[in-house]
């Protein structure tokens, strides 16, 4: 079993008064950072959620073997100079099996009562429940039921995004 956290965050908006090269150097160093963060033990994904959720701009699903792991990532984004400028939205711990691969991403933190999709890979945590797949085949689903739609993405394009 692996412990997860799914964070949701949103850019404030101070952050886009800002000057665009200013803005640029934020995010370059927050970019590293995360890229930094996957390279290390259990898996940091990366999701956007532009245009699709009125509540947080993107997602990071961080999976690790020891709740210190969980704290030691928000200990240190918290000293990135960019989280002056992000707000966390929500934060879902659970923990189940399986890593995430390349696709979409449909959360559902307090899970479904309806089956999951054939064709989506599913994630079943202790109370929620992550699907991964094809785009046409989350997003009636999560249109549907409610759940938070998001596109895998690199560091660099999410933050490109903002």
């Amino acid at each position: 079993m692996r412990l997860w956290a799914f964070g949701l965050f949103r850019v404030l908006p101070e952050f886009r008064r800002l000057e665009a090269e200013l803005q640029e150097h934020l995010k370059e160093e927050f970019a590293q950072f995360l890229a930094r963060w996957q390279e290390k033990e259990g898996f940091l994904q990366v999701y956007s959620l532009v245009g699709l959720s009125s509540e947080a701009d993107f997602l990071l699903w961080q999976g690790a073997s020891h709740p210190k792991a969980l704290q030691a990532l928000r200990r240190e984004m918290h000293r990135t100079r960019l989280m002056g400028f992000l707000e966390s939205v929500a934060l879902y711990l659970d923990r189940g099996e399986g890593e995430p691969g390349e696709e979409s991403l449909a959360l559902f933190p307090f899970g479904l009562e309806v089956g999951s999709p054939e064709g989506a890979r599913v994630f079943q945590g202790e109370g929620l429940l992550a699907l991964e797949g094809p785009w046409e085949v989350l997003f009636p689903l999560a249109l549907r039921e409610g759940g938070y739609l998001a596109a895998r993405r690199t560091p660099r394009e999410l933050l490109d995004e903002l």
